[in-house]
Protein backbone atom coordinates (compact mmCIF):
# COMPACT_ATOMS: atom_id res chain seq x y z
CA UNK A 1 0.00 0.00 0.00
CA UNK A 2 3.18 2.51 0.00
CA UNK A 3 2.47 6.19 1.03
CA UNK A 4 1.05 7.78 -2.24
CA UNK A 5 3.74 10.07 -3.83
CA UNK A 6 0.99 13.44 -4.31
CA UNK A 7 0.69 13.54 -0.20
CA UNK A 8 2.79 15.73 1.91
CA UNK A 9 3.56 14.34 5.38
CA UNK A 10 3.33 17.46 7.99
CA UNK A 11 3.10 17.23 11.55
CA UNK A 12 2.29 14.24 13.53
CA UNK A 13 -0.28 15.24 15.75
CA UNK A 14 -0.23 13.62 19.28
CA UNK A 15 -2.10 10.44 20.08
CA UNK A 16 -5.99 11.35 21.08
CA UNK A 17 -6.18 11.30 24.91
CA UNK A 18 -8.67 11.69 27.19
CA UNK A 19 -7.18 13.97 29.73
CA UNK A 20 -8.27 14.54 33.53
CA UNK A 21 -9.28 12.29 36.81
CA UNK A 22 -11.85 9.78 36.23
CA UNK A 23 -13.48 7.85 38.14
CA UNK A 24 -14.43 4.63 37.76
CA UNK A 25 -17.19 2.49 38.19
CA UNK A 26 -18.10 0.89 41.49
CA UNK A 27 -16.59 -2.31 41.97
CA UNK A 28 -19.44 -4.35 41.96
CA UNK A 29 -19.94 -3.24 38.75
CA UNK A 30 -19.15 -6.12 36.38
CA UNK A 31 -17.51 -5.75 32.19
CA UNK A 32 -20.74 -6.90 30.07
CA UNK A 33 -19.33 -9.39 27.70
CA UNK A 34 -19.02 -8.38 24.40
CA UNK A 35 -21.35 -10.11 21.62
CA UNK A 36 -19.68 -12.49 18.84
CA UNK A 37 -18.34 -9.79 16.04
CA UNK A 38 -19.74 -10.36 12.46
CA UNK A 39 -17.97 -11.48 9.96
CA UNK A 40 -17.08 -9.04 6.84
CA UNK A 41 -16.01 -9.25 3.04
CA UNK A 42 -12.90 -6.79 4.39
CA UNK A 43 -10.96 -4.74 6.51
CA UNK A 44 -11.79 -0.70 5.91
CA UNK A 45 -10.61 1.69 8.11
CA UNK A 46 -12.15 4.54 6.63
CA UNK A 47 -15.66 3.30 7.15
CA UNK A 48 -17.80 6.02 9.56
CA UNK A 49 -17.50 3.97 12.47
CA UNK A 50 -13.97 3.47 12.91
CA UNK A 51 -13.16 6.92 12.07
CA UNK A 52 -15.54 8.21 14.97
CA UNK A 53 -14.28 5.70 17.35
CA UNK A 54 -10.57 6.83 16.97
CA UNK A 55 -12.25 10.67 17.08
CA UNK A 56 -11.07 11.26 13.36
CA UNK A 57 -14.71 12.61 13.11
CA UNK A 58 -17.60 13.90 14.80
CA UNK A 59 -20.26 10.80 15.62
CA UNK A 60 -22.98 10.47 12.32
CA UNK A 61 -20.67 12.92 10.79
CA UNK A 62 -18.32 11.61 7.92
CA UNK A 63 -15.36 12.31 6.67
CA UNK A 64 -14.17 14.67 3.77
CA UNK A 65 -13.18 12.87 1.18
CA UNK A 66 -16.32 12.16 -1.00
CA UNK A 67 -16.15 8.45 -1.28
CA UNK A 68 -18.48 6.24 0.68
CA UNK A 69 -17.60 3.31 2.53
CA UNK A 70 -19.80 0.18 3.98
CA UNK A 71 -20.78 0.49 7.55
CA UNK A 72 -18.77 -1.38 9.64
CA UNK A 73 -20.25 -3.78 12.38
CA UNK A 74 -19.61 -3.09 16.09
CA UNK A 75 -16.57 -4.58 17.60
CA UNK A 76 -17.63 -7.58 18.98
CA UNK A 77 -15.99 -10.72 20.68
CA UNK A 78 -13.27 -13.28 18.12
CA UNK A 79 -15.19 -15.70 16.92
CA UNK A 80 -13.87 -19.14 17.90
CA UNK A 81 -13.72 -20.57 14.19
CA UNK A 82 -12.05 -17.09 12.94
CA UNK A 83 -8.37 -18.14 12.07
CA UNK A 84 -6.51 -15.16 11.03
CA UNK A 85 -3.76 -14.13 9.50
CA UNK A 86 -2.82 -10.89 9.32
CA UNK A 87 -4.01 -7.75 11.36
CA UNK A 88 -4.69 -4.28 10.04
CA UNK A 89 -4.15 -1.50 12.83
CA UNK A 90 -6.25 1.84 12.08
CA UNK A 91 -5.26 5.16 13.57
CA UNK A 92 -4.39 8.53 13.81
CA UNK A 93 -1.90 9.94 11.21
CA UNK A 94 -0.84 13.30 11.79
CA UNK A 95 -1.90 15.76 8.55
CA UNK A 96 -1.49 15.51 4.96
CA UNK A 97 -1.13 18.27 2.50
CA UNK A 98 -2.25 18.35 -1.20
CA UNK A 99 -3.15 21.48 -3.04
CA UNK A 100 -6.42 21.34 -1.25
CA UNK A 101 -4.91 22.12 1.98
CA UNK A 102 -3.98 20.06 5.36
CA UNK A 103 -6.04 17.23 6.22
CA UNK A 104 -6.68 15.46 9.06
CA UNK A 105 -5.16 11.70 8.65
CA UNK A 106 -5.23 7.90 9.19
CA UNK A 107 -2.54 5.30 8.86
CA UNK A 108 -3.72 1.70 7.80
CA UNK A 109 -0.95 -0.71 8.59
CA UNK A 110 -1.08 -4.13 7.91
CA UNK A 111 0.83 -7.12 10.16
CA UNK A 112 1.55 -10.44 9.68
CA UNK A 113 3.33 -13.19 12.52
CA UNK A 114 2.19 -14.93 14.91
CA UNK A 115 -1.42 -14.58 15.63
CA UNK A 116 -1.73 -16.28 18.47
CA UNK A 117 -0.93 -14.07 20.95
CA UNK A 118 -2.76 -11.24 19.89
CA UNK A 119 -6.07 -13.35 19.58
CA UNK A 120 -5.44 -14.60 22.59
CA UNK A 121 -5.01 -11.36 24.61
CA UNK A 122 -8.52 -9.96 22.40
CA UNK A 123 -10.08 -13.17 23.88
CA UNK A 124 -9.22 -11.70 27.59
CA UNK A 125 -12.51 -10.70 29.49
CA UNK A 126 -12.22 -7.00 30.26
CA UNK A 127 -11.41 -6.23 34.01
CA UNK A 128 -14.12 -5.35 36.62
CA UNK A 129 -14.48 -1.50 36.93
CA UNK A 130 -13.44 -0.26 40.69
CA UNK A 131 -11.49 2.48 42.09
CA UNK A 132 -9.97 5.61 41.36
CA UNK A 133 -8.47 5.92 38.08
CA UNK A 134 -6.09 9.38 38.22
CA UNK A 135 -4.04 8.38 35.19
CA UNK A 136 -4.32 9.76 31.62
CA UNK A 137 -6.66 7.17 29.51
CA UNK A 138 -5.12 7.00 25.87
CA UNK A 139 -7.22 5.87 23.01
CA UNK A 140 -6.86 2.55 21.39
CA UNK A 141 -6.51 1.88 17.73
CA UNK A 142 -9.03 0.39 15.93
CA UNK A 143 -8.14 -2.91 14.56
CA UNK A 144 -9.41 -5.50 11.97
CA UNK A 145 -8.13 -9.36 11.84
CA UNK A 146 -7.93 -10.90 8.43
CA UNK A 147 -8.45 -14.31 7.29
CA UNK A 148 -6.93 -16.15 4.37
CA UNK A 149 -10.03 -15.52 2.21
CA UNK A 150 -9.81 -11.74 3.12
CA UNK A 151 -12.40 -11.48 5.35
CA UNK A 152 -12.40 -9.45 8.26
CA UNK A 153 -14.07 -8.92 11.99
CA UNK A 154 -13.77 -6.21 13.94
CA UNK A 155 -12.56 -7.23 17.85
CA UNK A 156 -13.19 -5.38 20.97
CA UNK A 157 -10.08 -4.22 22.31
CA UNK A 158 -10.78 -5.83 26.72
CA UNK A 159 -10.20 -2.93 29.02
CA UNK A 160 -8.67 -2.48 32.59
CA UNK A 161 -10.34 -1.58 35.87
CA UNK A 162 -10.39 2.06 34.71
CA UNK A 163 -11.96 1.17 31.34
CA UNK A 164 -7.91 1.97 29.44
CA UNK A 165 -7.26 -0.69 26.53
CA UNK A 166 -5.15 -4.21 28.34
CA UNK A 167 -1.88 -3.50 27.72
CA UNK A 168 -1.40 -7.50 26.79
CA UNK A 169 -2.63 -6.39 23.16
CA UNK A 170 -0.43 -3.84 22.71
CA UNK A 171 2.34 -5.73 23.81
CA UNK A 172 1.32 -8.50 21.10
CA UNK A 173 0.90 -5.88 18.17
CA UNK A 174 4.72 -4.92 18.64
CA UNK A 175 5.18 -8.50 18.82
CA UNK A 176 4.32 -8.89 14.82
CA UNK A 177 6.23 -7.29 11.37
CA UNK A 178 4.22 -4.28 10.01
CA UNK A 179 4.12 -5.55 5.65
CA UNK A 180 2.33 -2.52 4.63
CA UNK A 181 1.32 0.57 5.42
CA UNK A 182 -0.61 3.80 3.90
CA UNK A 183 -1.50 7.11 4.73
CA UNK A 184 -5.62 8.62 4.19
CA UNK A 185 -6.61 12.12 4.11
CA UNK A 186 -9.92 11.91 6.44
CA UNK A 187 -11.03 16.02 7.15
CA UNK A 188 -10.15 19.01 6.08
CA UNK A 189 -9.20 21.51 8.30
CA UNK A 190 -6.88 24.09 6.94
CA UNK A 191 -8.16 24.99 3.28
CA UNK A 192 -5.54 25.92 0.61
CA UNK A 193 -5.36 29.71 -0.21
CA UNK A 194 -6.73 30.39 -3.13
CA UNK A 195 -4.58 31.23 -5.54
CA UNK A 196 -4.41 35.31 -7.15
CA UNK A 197 -5.40 35.25 -10.28
CA UNK A 198 -3.49 37.30 -13.12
Amino acid sequence: MGVRGRWVVGLMLPPALLLGVTACSSPGEQAQDAPTAVVVNDADCLSSQVLTDLGLVAAGATSDTGTPHADAPDAGRVPDDFLPVSVVVCAPGGTLQDSSGTWVALTASRREGDLDPLVAALRRPSAQRGGTCSSASVTAPSLWLVDALGRAVRPVWPTDRCGSPQEAVSVALEALEETDSEQYPVRLVIPAEPTAQR
